[in-house]
């Protein structure tokens, strides 16, 4: 590979990216499943996924707060 390639890809952190990119997939796939089938059911399938279960508990709940905040502020603004 090429060294300036190298210093491209070092830079980007595209292995980082990538693997976010595939964690925030796998959260909202799991956000899904939490409504459909409960918060264990979630975090069960994000430990499957390879995701420990300190960050699947933060993505779930922080989630979850988020879309109620945003609720609020919506609710907020039309009444």
């Amino acid at each position: 590979m090429d060294p300036i390639d190298d210093m491209v890809d070092e830079r980007r952190g595209s292995g980082d990216r990538r693997r976010d990119h595939d964690t925030a997939g796998h959260v909202a796939e799991a956000t899904a499943l939490k409504r459909a089938f409960g918060y264990d059911a979630a975090q069960r399938f994000l430990r499957l996924r390879g995701i420990n279960d300190d960050l699947a508990a933060e993505a779930l709940l922080e989630s979850y707060d988020r879309r109620q905040a945003q609720r609020r502020a919506r609710a907020a603004a039309a009444g």
